[in-house]
C-alpha cells in the first residue's frame, strides 16, 4: 500500500510504503509505520499528539506494556549488561571527575554507575514514575522533564559528555533535539548515540519478530545511512556509525523456535567453549554487516 506521509528526517511530505498497519502495544490504526520514498527512513504517522505522548511517558507505558509485572530490581540486573557496556565506552571517551549528562535516563542505572566509577553525573527523563524511582535509588542527581530551551538556558555548555542511549527514535523533532544537545557540551565535549537499528536483519527474516518490532513509543527506525543524514542535518560531520549486537545466540532461537522475546534473566554459569564462539562469531557477523540490533555513534562537538 502506498500513501502519503510528512517524513521526519527529510521533512517531504510525499509518498511512503506502508509496512505495518499494527504496533505491538496500540492496536486502534491510528499509527502505522511508513517507509519514506524520497530518503528511505521508517517512521510512525500519524505521529501521537506531545499531549498523548507526555501522559504516555509520564505513566513509564512503554515498559509496563511490555511487563505489566515489573520488578526494578530484576530490571536492573537485566539491564546490568548494557550499563557496563556503556560505562566501558565513556571511560574510552572522558576521564573520571567528567561532568555527564544522561538523556533518558530512565530508571538512573547508568547514572548511579557513572557517579560510582568517579563522574559527576546527572539524568533527565520524562517519566514521572522512572525519575522517582531512580531518585530513591540511584546515585547522582535527576531531572524530571523536557530537555527544552529552559533546559539549555540553565545548563548550557556545562557538560563534557551528552549521552542519548535509545532517545532520539522517541523524538518527533529529532534534529533540532540534536543541534540542542549540542548547546549542553563544552567546546571540544562528546554526544554518544545509541538507538535500535532500522535494518536489524531477525526484522526480515523472522514474522513473529517483526510483528514484535513496531512499537508506538518509537516514532523513527533509523538504519546507518538515515542515522549519517539525521546527524549531518542537525550539522555534525565528525563521527562514525558503527554496529553493537545486543542480544545473543540465544535469544536468536528464542524468537525463530518459540515466537517470543527472551524477557528472563539467565543464571549466571560457566560459559561453554563452543557456545562462546559461536556468539562471537554471530555477534561479529552481525556487526561488520551493519544488521546488528544496535547503532552506535561517537560524535565531536
Amino acid at each position: 500500500m502506498v500513501g502519503e506521509i510528512s517524513c521526519l528526517l527529510c521533512g517531504v511530505l510525499g509518498q511512503a510504503d506502508l509496512l505495518s498497519d499494527e504496533l505491538r502495544d496500540d492496536r486502534s490504526g491510528s499509527h502505522k509505520v511508513w517507509r519514506c520514498r524520497t530518503c528511505g527512513h521508517i517512521q510512525l504517522f500519524q505521529l501521537p499528539s506531545e499531549e498523548a505522548d507526555a501522559v504516555f511517558y509520564s505513566a513509564d507505558r512503554q515498559a509496563r506494556n511490555i511487563i505489566p509485572d515489573f520488578d526494578f530490581d530484576v530490571w536492573r540486573q537485566k539491564c546490568a549488561e548494557d550499563t557496563d557496556r556503556r560505562l566501558q565506552w565513556l571511560r574510552g571517551v572522558q576521564p573520571p571527575s567528567a561532568r555527564i549528562l544522561d538523556i533518558g535516563s530512565g530508571y538512573g542505572f547508568f547514572v548511579d554507575a557513572c557517579v560510582q566509577a568517579g563522574y559527576e553525573a546527572m539524568g533527565s527523563d520524562l517519566s514521572v514514575q522512572r525519575v522517582e524511582l531512580a531518585s530513591a535509588h540511584m546515585r547522582g542527581t535527576f531531572h524530571q522533564g523536557l530537555v527544552d530551551e529552559a533546559f539549555v538556558e540553565q545548563f548550557g555548555q556545562q557538560f563534557d559528555t551528552v549521552t542519548l542511549f535509545h532517545v532520539i527514535e522517541h523524538l518527533p523533532r529529532p534534529v533540532s533535539f540534536l543541534q540542542r544537545c549540542l548547546e549542553l557540551l563544552r567546546s571540544g565535549g562528546k554526544l554518544l548515540i545509541e538507538v535500535p537499528n532500522g535494518a536489524d536483519a531477525l526484522v526480515y527474516s523472522c514474522p513473529p519478530y517483526r510483528s514484535f518490532y513496531w512499537q508506538r513509543a518509537h516514532l523513527s527506525y533509523f538504519d546507518a545511512p538515515r542515522l549519517d543524514l539525521v546527524l549531518r542535518r542537525a550539522g555534525f560531520d565528525e563521527f562514525t556509525v558503527k554496529g553493537v549486537q545486543r542480544y545473543g545466540v540465544r535469544n536468536l532461537l528464542q524468537w525463530v523456535d518459540v515466537g517470543k522475546p527472551q524477557l528472563a534473566v539467565t543464571a549466571e554459569e560457566a560459559p561453554n567453549p563452543v557456545v562462546l564462539a559461536l556468539e562471537q562469531a554471530y555477534k561479529m557477523h552481525r556487526e561488520l554487516a551493519l544488521t546488528c540490533d544496535t547503532l552506535v555513534v561517537e560524535v565531536v562537538a
